[in-house]
């Protein structure tokens, strides 16, 4: 869509898909020809149970909000109305609806929090055995069933590693949260797919860990040494102070995350939400307190026919999220940042980076860095003009907050990456000229940065600059720029040597 943008056939190569498309009616069901692999039998029935379950939770709850259960519950997410999705990407909410470290974390805590719970009933048994380690081995393999039953996506795929790394070290009596733990899962990760390091997903996943792990790391130093005896303290006071450090806990979290992924977030889609940090503090204890467990609990008894009563909870949570994520997006004024220099993110990688592997002064190295970095956010030049893939649209930023297009009816997914790497509200389409040679004479009297002015064959505009450009629909129009234009768009892939000798680049 854009040089320098997310670039899907990358994506696509690696998931060894060669190419896409749509179909014009519903496909037609062949009988299976060929007895199926155990591989693909697997994959079957893990689909087969997916699509079960989605259906059952939509059956339950009903809505946008059955929609969004579906998709936390087997990541099924194409039901969910696009107005919701824009309202929780605008207040910077949507990572809920995407499995990853979160769904992982809140399915192992709640499985591994019940557990022990239920284990505590029998204070004999408890004591001599380690209910800990048993709770652990139950959470790992309720996250390994959740990962099949949500699709596996890359994220999960990695959330899980991480998890699982940390679930296996509570097992031979080793912190879960630690570097090292860290460490083994990207090794783990990088190993089986290399290409992820570069892609959002891959930085602002590990980002938020590295920072959560430091920042758990700080804490517990800070909780130690000014930790007074329990002994002095009521119980009334023990309880309050739970119940204050979880919601401090959850401010914190959502702080810390929401810091370390902020610039990776900006550089990859050129938007950043103002109010995601109030968002996600209104939004996540509901998510982790209501959301999550009873979906947890209602997938569980759900091959019991229990699942019911569990669902209704959730969707109730649900409806309560959607209304918090449209409140706080009516609120939120325009997401987009513009591009974001490369520089600027390597200082604020490595600032991240001696923030939390350092544990001693040395933290405070990483402030040159942040300070480096926030200075070079805008170090980036933004491209003249801007040329769709096939050549037919044509772009350029002509001040105030505007972006002149040389068609009426712009693609709408272009048009919203091209905006906000502009940072552009407006759109200014094109007028219309009476014919390509009414349009020839007019040339010299274009304003710069006026919009495009349109014929039949060629539409022409004047850049902000003074530079003429042009886009062609066929060769004869693209040369009679050529001693006119400074750059012409030419639609036509087979076209050579459009202008030779002349002053005048032209892209086919």
């Amino acid at each position: 869509v854009r040089h320098g943008s997310y670039d899907f056939s990358f994506k696509s190569y690696f998931d060894g898909i060669g190419a896409s498309g749509f179909f014009l009616r519903g496909p037609e069901l062949l009988p299976q020809q060929d007895d199926l692999s155990a591989m693909d039998r697997f994959r079957v029935w893990v689909e087969d149970i997916r699509d079960r379950a989605a259906e059952r939770v939509r059956g339950v709850i009903g809505g946008p909000e059955g929609e969004i259960a579906a998709a936390l519950v087997v990541g099924v997410r194409a039901g969910i109305p696009e107005d919701i999705n824009e309202a929780m990407r605008r207040s910077g909410i949507y990572h809920i609806i995407s499995i990853s470290g979160l769904h992982m974390a809140l399915v192992a805590g709640t499985v591994m929090g019940t557990l022990r719970a239920l284990f505590a009933v029998f204070p004999g048994f408890a004591s001599r055995h380690p209910i800990k380690k048993y709770a652990a081995a139950m959470a790992l393999a309720g996250i390994a069933f959740y990962l099949f039953i949500s699709g596996a996506e890359v994220a999960a795929q990695r959330s899980f590693i991480m998890l699982a790394i940390m679930l296996v070290a509570l097992l031979f009596d080793r912190a879960a949260l630690t570097m090292r733990n860290l460490a083994i899962s990207a090794i783990i990760v990088i190993a089986v797919a290399p290409h992820e390091v570069i892609g959002p997903s891959f930085q602002m996943s590990f980002a938020a860990t590295a920072a959560l792990v430091g920042a758990y790391a700080l804490w517990s130093e800070r909780r130690r040494s000014g930790m007074r005896a329990a002994g002095e303290r009521s119980k009334t006071g023990l309880a309050v102070g739970k119940l204050w450090g979880l919601v401090v806990g959850l401010a914190v979290t959502s702080v810390v995350a929401g810091l370390a992924t902020a610039a990776f977030g900006a550089y990859h889609f050129q938007r950043v939400s103002p109010l995601s940090l109030l968002a996600n503090l209104a939004v996540m204890p509901v998510v982790s307190l209501v959301v999550m467990p009873f979906g947890v609990a209602g997938s569980i008894a759900m091959p019991l026919g229990l699942d019911g009563p569990f669902f209704m909870v959730m969707g109730k949570g649900l409806g309560l999220m959607i209304a918090l994520s449209k409140w706080f997006s009516d609120r939120t004024p325009i997401d987009a940042v513009g591009l974001v220099s490369v520089h600027s993110i390597a200082f604020l990688t490595v600032a991240l980076i001696l923030a939390t592997m350092a544990t001693t002064w040395l933290r405070l190295a990483a402030l040159p860095f942040v300070l480096i970095g926030l200075l070079t956010l805008a170090d980036v030049r933004t491209p003249d003009a801007l040329v769709s893939e096939d050549g037919r649209l044509l772009a350029m930023a002509i001040g105030d907050g505007r972006l002149a297009v040389s068609r009426a009816r712009p693609n709408e997914f272009t048009m919203e990456n091209w905006q906000r790497a502009l940072r552009a509200e407006a759109i200014v389409k094109p007028e219309k000229a009476a014919d390509d040679t009414t349009l020839a004479g007019e040339i010299a009297d274009l304003s710069p940065g006026a919009g495009f002015v349109c014929g039949k064959d060629i539409c022409t505009a004047r850049h902000p600059s003074g530079a003429l450009l042009a886009l062609a629909a066929t060769v004869e129009a693209a040369r009679s720029m050529c001693g006119k234009a400074t750059l012409i768009v030419l639609a036509d892939s087979t076209a050579r040597n459009t202008c030779r000798g002349g002053s005048a680049r032209v892209i086919t």
